[in-house]
Order: C-alpha cells, then sequence, then structure tokens
C-alpha cells in the first residue's frame, strides 16, 4: 500500500490496534456519514485463515478494537468450521471459535485502503 500513514490508538473494551490508512481512506472516511464497519476474522481449520471484511452490521460475537479514529469501527473475531475445508471461498457454518485468552490472537495493526471504490484491508501480528 502506498502513501500510508499511521494512527496510535487509545483503549477500549478487547484492546487497541494500529491502523493504517492511505491517503485515498482517510478521504473516503472523511465523506462517509457512518462509520466503516471491518471485521477481522481468524478461520481455525485445517489450516488457520486470516480475512478483512467488510460489513453492514456488527456480528454479535465480534470483540471490539480501538484503532483512534471514530469513523472506523473494527471487530475482531476468530471462528472455526466442523470440517477441514482450504478454500479462500465464504465458509459455511462458521461458529465462534472458544478462546480463553484473547490478547495474544488479537492483531497488532490493520492498513486500509480504497480502490475503484472497495475497501481493501489487511491485518499482521508482529512489525511492519
Amino acid at each position: 500500500m502506498s502513501d500510508v500513514t499511521s494512527a496510535q490508538s487509545s483503549s477500549t473494551l478487547a484492546g487497541t490496534i494500529e491502523l493504517r490508512l492511505t491517503a485515498a481512506a482517510r478521504r473516503a472516511l472523511a465523506q462517509r456519514e457512518t462509520p466503516l464497519l471491518v471485521h477481522l476474522e481468524l478461520l481455525f481449520s485445517c489450516m488457520i485463515r486470516k480475512q478483512v471484511l467488510f460489513l453492514e452490521s456488527e456480528h454479535p460475537d465480534a470483540l471490539l478494537l480501538d484503532g483512534g479514529e471514530q469513523q472506523v469501527r473494527i471487530g475482531f473475531r476468530a471462528v472455526g468450521t466442523k470440517t477441514c475445508l482450504i478454500s479462500d471461498q465464504p465458509v459455511p457454518e462458521l461458529q465462534t471459535f472458544p478462546i480463553k485468552r484473547v490478547e495474544p490472537f488479537l492483531a497488532r495493526w490493520l492498513s486500509l485502503d480504497i480502490k475503484h471504490g472497495q475497501w481493501r484491508g489487511e491485518f499482521g501480528y508482529v512489525g511492519n
């Protein structure tokens, strides 16, 4: 992602995350009337998959993260499947994955960009 800036965050219920927005993302957020709902999903199946989703409503099981930006609401949810699936396609029958200590699984940073009207994002656990 080009032209990325960082915003240090303050605390909320589940934790904080460093939110990195491109200039295009900042402009698009400034034009929004409602916050952008960003959902970080960590799927536990026979392999682990991480995915950024842009939703219309918050999932009731999602833990909220503070990225220090009022126009972005960030939720995190660990999910699992009943069967082993290896695919980039939507996974049927996702269930909230029970994690006793969630802190090690919370992402440390989230980068957001928008291109051709489509939001894009990625998240990670270490450094840049």
